[in-house]
């Protein structure tokens, strides 16, 4: 597997980095972009555990390592092929416009089969960082650029103190606005085993940015999301294809 994409998250300072090989990176301090540019095909495979990250932006610069942490998260269908997300903690800083933020924080490191191929297709991708320290995975994947319930493939898991869950039965249901943005969305997970509660919740956005890749229109968003009383951040992001509108 390669190195797909990482998210970090700093609530404290409002910092949201989302980078995906081939696809969107952005930088976000609250509601503002930093900065936002495609990322090369490949350009995050130096990424593994214990690497430095280093990007220069419009006003400053970010530099953090990563480290792995916890049991990853495992993913496979037929549409989204075979994935993993590790929960990861970074240190370092951001400059910003001269001032000098210091960083210690968590965020996800993706991996993907590099022999997946997603051209053409509408792919829903988002991850919940919990706060008691969980980590929430969910995936989507639909064989056109419009999302078709009834075709879509979706997977999700999460990892947590307690333990590991596959869900068996997934359902992302999204808002979005007149641009094709998402901006709410809620969840529904039942699990393969009757012995453990389904998990439902609600996210909507804090920030977000646009970018058109190779004729894909990728729209990445921080979201903020409660689910049966756990609260967590994490990306939501959809590459759509260009085709006609859902």
């Amino acid at each position: 597997m390669k190195t797909s994409s990482i998210e970090i998250l700093d609530p404290e300072s409002g910092l949201f980095v989302s980078l995906t090989s081939g696809g969107n990176g952005a930088i976000m301090l609250g509601e503002d972009v930093v900065a936002a540019a495609p990322i090369p095909v490949g350009g995050l495979d130096p990424l593994v555990d214990g690497a430095p990250l280093e990007l220069e932006t419009e006003h400053g610069d970010l530099a953090v390592s990563i480290t792995s942490t916890g049991e990853p998260i495992r993913l496979d269908g037929d549409l989204i092929g075979r994935r993993e997300a590790s929960l990861i903690e970074t240190r370092g800083r951001l400059t910003h416009h001269g001032e000098e933020i210091n960083l210690e924080c968590r965020g996800v490191l993706h991996r993907r089969d590099e022999d997946t191929d997603l051209t053409g297709r509408l792919t829903r991708d988002l991850t919940v960082i919990l706060a008691d320290g969980g980590l929430i995975c969910l995936t989507a994947a639909a064989p056109g650029s419009a999302v078709n319930h009834g075709d879509e493939e979706a997977v999700a898991a999460i990892t947590h103190p307690g333990g590991y869950v596959a869900f068996g039965d997934v359902l992302l249901s999204t808002e979005y606005d007149s641009a094709g943005r998402q901006r709410r969305a809620t969840i529904e997970m039942w699990p393969a085993t009757d012995e453990i509660a389904a998990l439902h919740g609600a996210g909507s956005v804090v920030s977000g940015c646009t970018a058109r890749i190779e004729g894909a229109t990728v729209n990445t968003a921080l979201f903020r999301w409660s689910l049966d009383g756990h609260l967590g951040l994490g990306r939501y992001e959809t590459t759509r294809p260009a085709g006609p509108p859902a």
